[in-house]
């Protein structure tokens, strides 16, 4: 999937530009104003969320967290990382911003929604669908045009309120708000499964909700993607607070496998193409001028992307049992 043009680009990051300022305030409260870190009473240390060893290489910090990357299986992963109960509490008072991004950049995530629902109707056509951590429900009207009876779980009180008006039904604020005999033919996390601390558990939980050939559909950052690779603490992917798990080809396959479930597909998408040229020719990665240089003779997109260098990855998972 190909950045979009030079224009809109900078146009699509000038808007999120906004979103995060909305954030920021509201993050800041966490922090330590003298230290920029987050306050200790918040945060607990941890493992390594995939092989569960505590050895690890520090590889920089971002807005008060620390980035590590794991020796024994090189996962990347925030530690220490906020407690539960405080990670609970900044979701769910945090602003509508995801739900007003869908509005503001509709193309964009139509197109990306679109590329993922390609790939889940290959293998089922229609049926029950459920959304974790739905937001207002954009993805979920697009499954719906498609067939899919929709169904949402959202923990953003005024997001989920949007999605219920948008016609889905929203069954709770948490995976565990589900009733036990509660299954779907597909289950997706539509970036969302790096803000789960334990990918672990949530996805031993999620294989309980699935019908007999169900499918768990997600898309995660790339940390093994071109643009992460290049830019380090200066791409958007690492911020800290959420995204808390970071995974490559690699680790999300080695996490699946040890819960019994099996990569059917993954690909990459979003090339970043554009931000990496403005970061190597000196200029802020996402408000530069985007102008083209020889790297992009370079940087050929469908070479990036077939070889699962693209910023996301969009991973379809089936039960081995």
């Amino acid at each position: 999937m190909k950045d979009l043009s030079t224009k809109n680009a900078k146009k699509l990051h000038q808007k999120r530009a906004v979103m995060y300022k909305m954030n920021s305030k509201y993050r800041k409260s966490f922090l330590d104003r003298r230290k920029g870190f987050i306050l200790s009473k918040y945060v607990e240390n941890r493992n390594c969320p995939v092989c569960r060893k505590n050895n690890f290489n520090r590889l920089f910090s971002k807005n008060g967290f620390f980035y590590n990357k794991c020796k024994n299986c090189s996962m990347v992963y925030v530690n220490p990382v906020m407690k539960d109960p405080d990670l609970d509490l900044y979701y769910k008072n945090n602003h509508t911003a995801q739900a007003s991004a869908h509005s503001e950049e509709a193309p964009f995530y139509r197109r990306i929604y679109t590329n993922g629902l390609r790939t889940i109707s290959k293998l089922k056509k229609t049926g029950t669908l459920l959304d974790l951590g739905c937001s207002g429900g954009f993805f979920l009207s697009l499954a719906k045009k498609c067939g899919f009876k929709t169904y949402g779980i959202e923990i953003n009180t005024k997001e989920a309120k949007l999605a219920e008006q948008a016609g889905h039904s929203i069954l709770g604020t948490t995976i565990h708000s589900l009733d036990n005999n509660s299954k779907f033919d597909v289950i997706c996390l539509w970036d969302v499964f790096e803000h789960i601390k334990d990918g672990f558990s949530l996805l031993i939980k999620l294989k309980k909700h699935l019908k007999k050939q169900g499918l768990i559909f997600l898309q995660i950052p790339n940390v093994n993607g071109l643009a992460p690779r290049i830019m380090h603490e200066k791409c958007n992917m690492f911020d800290g607070f959420e995204h808390v798990n970071l995974y490559s080809p690699k680790t999300i396959t080695t996490l699946v496998s040890s819960v019994k479930l099996e990569v059917i597909s993954m690909c990459s998408v979003i090339d970043e193409i554009k931000p990496i040229v403005n970061y190597c020719g000196y200029e802020n990665p996402y408000f530069g001028s985007f102008s083209s240089n020889d790297l992009e003779f370079i940087l050929k997109s469908k070479i990036l992307l077939k070889n699962q260098l693209g910023y996301k990855l969009q991973v379809v998972l089936r039960s081995l049992n």
